[in-house]
């Protein structure tokens, strides 16, 4: 039946167009039907933002967010704290912008927490933003595709960021630069502002990276976790003049990725503990004794370095000092009544000549017939000789009394700077910080004739009874004037966001519907100086994120687009890499 009806108005169509043409005289015409296929568009889901931080208490009642992107009025936000099994244990599903958040601020929110979750049941956070705005591109011909701006962003709970900021303050751009972290809640009894998690935090599980996520060379000078205090050093590679940098403490990972990176010769431009006299290191003018992990200097014994480290360095020395024997020392400002002894020196700055530019210490003394030598007062001045020379007979001493003296016969920090041309000597009572030359007494400074890269050393001219000084160790550092500073903001759990973006694309904020100005994803270049410029560094401030790959989802069309990211959102359960 159906194949006869098939057959009649195939019959039928001939007949009337013959009708037709016999009616109206005309001739049949051409009768072309365009139809337009209609396929399916595509367009990529884009995070509104990169990365950021989330911090809450420790009785999951409140906490804190921050953003590495600028979010528009009426963003809603969506916070699931996950335990082990993936359970939520505390939330916050009902976060609306009621004004636009810059990047960089600090966000609070509060905490839904119905079973009385700790901190400690949390593994994992799970923060999902989307925007009011829509990304919108024409993918083929007139079809218009549209997607949300949405993007879940992820936390390890196991692993904590402390955001350090570095910013250089003496004009130059600095390289290889060794910066001191000091971490000190030793006062702090409140665990919710510590500058780190001292439960958590170890000698074995911590390593720093750059704005970048690269590993920075380090060491750790202390870590006391029964006290709260550390002082920890960082070597930046470059660090731009007048600029800021914030790098992450990252700690309570294991195992530790950049264990390697905890090197302390990599750290500093030179070290030596003298665990043995090192001849590839040091040049001395007599053979010189290490005994029981130091370098034992008596009467006319000195050292200097064969290394040169440049114009502008810091040199640290932990040292014992003997006090001289009270031998004349001939090129210094005698008279017949007064003559000066030297004991130990320091060599702050050894041009590439030879010269070498020292403090000289020791002693003044009076001649008394009726009653012989007589101490008369300490003494110290520019010791100024040429290697390898004695310096009795190379050089001058230009003594003088002085009123700050050099502690003697003690344990005892020693620090030399040379920066523009002048020569500082400062000492200290030990402490675990050796390394602020603001904590330091400034014993001497000399204006010097700097001629090139310069070498450093120490040595002792007479000693007291034959008790050598000794040296513990010493370490050089690149220096500047002044330093740059550190700030320590608190810890908190850094978010990465999905799905990410194309690295090829270009950043912006605005919504565009035009072919010609489609909105193109965000991008990572230039992210972090974006953020540092012009923006407060909140107390728990985001690293700028790693390079993204370019394997960005796609949402298609006709494909239950809406429907999804309502569970998305619903669910908060983002997949590997983007819904």
């Amino acid at each position: 039946m159906k194949e006869t009806k098939l057959k009649l108005k195939l019959i039928t169509l001939p007949i009337l167009l013959l009708l037709l043409a016999g009616t109206f005289g005309l001739a049949v015409p051409s009768i072309n039907v365009n139809v337009q296929e209609i396929g399916a568009g595509s367009q990529r889901l884009v995070s509104p933002v990169l990365q950021g931080s989330i911090w809450f208490s420790t009785g999951l009642t409140s906490g804190e967010l921050v953003f590495s992107e600028d979010l528009p009025a009426g963003t809603q936000i969506y916070v699931s704290l996950r335990d082990a099994n993936n359970n939520t244990v505390a939330y916050n599903y009902s976060i609306v912008l009621t004004s636009d958040l810059t990047a960089g601020s600090v966000l609070n929110y509060s905490l839904i927490n119905p079973n009385g979750a700790s901190r400690a049941d949390v593994v994992r956070a799970v923060v999902t933003v989307m925007t009011p705005n829509y990304q919108t591109t024409f993918t083929s011909g007139n079809i218009l595709v549209t997607s949300r701006e949405l993007g879940v962003g992820i936390a390890n709970t196991t692993v904590f960021c402390t955001p350090i900021t570095v910013k250089e303050n003496s004009g130059q751009t600095l390289y290889n630069y060794s910066v001191l972290v000091v971490l000190d809640d030793s006062a702090n009894r409140n665990s919710e502002t510590w500058s780190v998690d001292w439960n958590v935090i170890n000698a074995t599980n911590l390593y720093f990276t750059d704005d970048a996520g690269n590993p920075l060379y380090f060491w750790i000078q202390r870590l006391d976790t029964n006290n709260r205090i550390a002082y920890l050093w960082v070597k930046l590679p470059e660090l731009a003049a007048s600029s800021s940098r914030t790098l992450c403490l990252n700690y309570g990972v294991w195992p530790n990725p950049y264990s390697s990176y905890h090197n302390l010769y990599r750290t500093f431009l030179f070290v030596d503990d003298f665990n043995t006299f090192n001849t590839t290191a040091w040049e001395s003018n007599v053979p010189v004794t290490v005994t029981n992990g130091y370098l034992e200097l008596s009467s006319n014994q000195w050292v200097w370095t064969k290394k040169a480290f440049g114009t502008h360095y810091a040199v640290h020395i932990g040292a014992y000092l003997i006090y001289d024997d009270g031998t004349r020392f001939n090129n210094a400002p005698n008279t017949n009544t007064l003559y000066y002894s030297l004991g130990p020196f320091f060599m702050g700055y050894i041009a590439p000549d030879n010269t070498a530019y020292a403090e000289g210490a020791g002693g003044r003394y009076r001649n008394v017939i009726s009653w012989g030598t007589i101490f008369d007062s300490e003494a110290k001045g520019l010791l100024t000789f040429t290697l390898p020379g004695d310096p009795d007979v190379t050089g001058y001493w230009d003594a003088s009394r002085t009123n700050s003296q050099y502690s003697w016969n003690t344990g005892i920090y020693i620090t030399m700077t040379l920066y523009n041309g002048q020569l500082n000597f400062y000492q200290k009572n030990p402490d675990g910080n050796w390394g602020n030359v603001s904590t330091y007494t400034q014993m001497s400074s000399y204006a010097v004739t700097v001629t090139g890269d310069g070498r450093i050393g120490f040595g002792q001219w007479s000693d007291y009874s034959n008790i050598p000084s000794r040296y513990y160790w010493v370490i050089v550092r690149n220096y500047v004037d002044p330093e740059p500073s550190v700030s320590v903001g608190y810890w908190y759990y850094k978010l990465v966001f999905h799905p990410q973006p194309p690295a090829t694309a270009t950043a912006s904020s605005s919504v565009t519907t035009s072919p010609a100005g489609a909105l193109a994803p965000l991008s990572i270049p230039g992210l972090n100086d974006a953020l540092l410029a012009g923006k407060s560094v909140p107390l728990r401030f985001p690293i700028s994120p790693e390079v993204p790959s370019n394997n960005t989802p796609l949402i298609r069309v006709g494909n239950g687009t809406e429907e999804r990211i309502k569970k998305l959102v619903s669910n908060l359960t983002p997949v590997a890499d983007g819904p």
